[in-house]
């Protein structure tokens, strides 16, 4: 029985009434019931005999009729009305004031009869519309206990799974609802690598190298992901790959990437600072920007998938990043992602550099900040 229908029954409990299945009083509870209406009813009709037929005495019929209706059901509260009506014409034939017409006593107890078998039928029809109502209350709270448990568990999932993959992918890895395969867009694709990082961390302990790479992507995600819209699709140990326009059509892309790419610098910048006022050698980076066409999706099997992207695209814009090395600079980006620039950016062209997997040079350009 619910809570609903655990109050429904409380009145009824101060006179030990228990109710079967929450809908029905026993057999045994219905039995009790209808007898005391019965005495209930002899006894109403006894006093209305030695009042001398007091039409107020009437409305005390309804107890008996309502507690048979209530408890026991239609048919014994038809009984108990019948009783009550026969009760009510012997009195006032009896005892009653003398009428002017011998079948004013039959009239009244008709009368009194249909009123009872009115209240009678009312009430049983209130108890049982009550109860439907209280279980239609009760299932629709339960439904909607269910959805709300249900949504924050999908919650709880979403909020866990964008902690490891970014809050936009983990979108679009619920959207596809666990499906293999991808679709075609044209993202643009950044590599960041912090440089000498071998040689860096070779002295230090796990722990400190976890803690410095955790201090440097967190002011990374924070210029990528919230500054610019962009998604880190990995982390590669030292650095990371960034995803721009995945999550929708945007078309200026290839501008978040380049604004966040210098932001990147100018973070860097800071946390050389501090570094450096703490007695630690600077960071150094390299920044890769290159955009075009992708599958993008969740890659593998059913029971172990990857979100992230595939193409050459990625290859090249890998390679770019490397070419900050040879090249002496910290943000390159390819020709595919100058001719995507939306807005005017100052940029400078770099001589063409010959990169393994790749037919023809390539033309790269950094920002001119001159």
């Amino acid at each position: 029985m619910n809570g609903l229908s655990k109050r429904s029954v409380k009145p009824f409990r101060v006179l030990g009434f228990v109710m079967k299945h929450g809908e029905e009083f026993s057999s045994r509870w219905k039995g009790a019931a209808t007898t005391a209406a019965v005495v209930l009813g002899f006894a109403l009709g006894f006093v209305d005999y030695i009042t001398g037929r007091e039409w107020a005495i009437s409305a005390f019929y309804l107890l008996p009729i309502s507690l048979a209706a209530w408890v026991a059901g239609r048919s014994p509260a038809f009984i108990v009305g019948t009783l009550c009506a026969c009760l009510a014409f012997l009195s006032d034939t009896l005892s009653g004031p003398a009428y002017q017409h011998p079948l004013i006593p039959v009239w009244n107890a008709v009368m009194l009869f249909v009123f009872f078998v009115v209240v009678s039928w009312l009430l049983t029809d209130f108890r049982r519309s009550r109860y439907q109502l209280e279980q239609t209350v009760a299932h629709r709270t339960a439904a909607l206990k269910a959805e709300i448990e249900e949504r924050k568990q999908l919650e709880h999932v979403r909020r866990t799974l964008g902690l490891h993959v970014g809050p936009k992918v983990a979108e679009q890895i619920l959207a596809r609802n666990g499906r293999v395969g991808g679709t075609e867009q044209r993202v643009t694709v950044m590599f960041v690598d912090i440089r000498s990082f071998t040689a860096r961390t070779a002295d230090l302990k796990p722990h400190d190298v976890v803690s410095f790479l955790n201090a440097f992507l967190h002011a990374m995600v924070q210029v990528v992901e919230i500054e610019h819209g962009g998604v880190i699709n990995k982390f590669l140990g030292d650095g990371f790959m960034a995803l721009f326009g995945v999550d929708s059509d945007q078309r200026d892309h290839a501008d978040k990437a380049l604004a966040a790419g210098h932001d990147l610098e100018r973070k860097l910048e800071r946390l050389n600072s501090n570094l450096t006022r703490h007695g630690e050698k600077p960071i150094r980076i390299g920044i890769g920007i290159n955009s075009g066409r992708v599958i993008v999706g969740s890659i593998g099997s059913p029971e172990r998938m990857e979100f992230t992207v595939i193409g050459n695209t990625v290859n090249i814009a890998s390679r770019i990043q490397a070419l900050n090395k040879t090249l002496g600079t910290t943000l390159l980006l390819s020709r595919a992602t100058r001719d995507s620039l939306r807005q005017p950016f100052a940029l400078r062209a770099l001589p063409l550099q010959s990169i393994e997997g790749v037919e023809r040079p390539l033309e790269t350009f950094t920002p001119d900040y001159a």
